[in-house]
């Protein structure tokens, strides 16, 4: 695919910016969650998994975060992937689509981290 394609596409509205960037972070992060949960870290590193001070206290914790972070990035994944579907309905200039599609992101990852360590 050239550039000259690539900008034909933008260009003719076929892509929506909120559909590309929610669907692809959200397969990406499904894809990452399935790995994770499927080869956890089976000990406490500082390389791989779900890393914080609570969740590097013990063994037990460990092996809950890991399992738990699995999940929810797989459920975020999945949100992520059905919002950017939901998303190509929507007209909007593909400035502020971009802008949008970054801050949902965004805002969903923290969120989804601060219920993380809430648990």
């Amino acid at each position: 695919m050239t550039i000259n394609q690539i900008t034909k596409i933008f260009s003719d509205d076929q892509i929506n910016p909120i559909t590309l960037i929610l669907g692809v972070t959200g397969l990406i992060f499904y894809v990452a969650g399935y790995i994770q949960f499927k080869y956890p870290p089976k000990k406490i590193n500082f390389l791989y998994g779900y890393r914080t001070t609570t969740s590097i206290r013990s063994q037990e914790i460990w092996d809950f975060s890991q399992t738990l972070s699995a999940k929810k990035i797989q459920q975020l994944g999945v949100y992520l992937f059905f919002g950017g579907i939901l998303a190509y309905f929507i007209n909007i200039d593909h400035f502020f689509a971009m802008w949008i599609g970054i801050s949902l992101v965004t805002i969903t990852c923290s969120f989804d981290f601060s219920s993380r360590e809430r648990t």
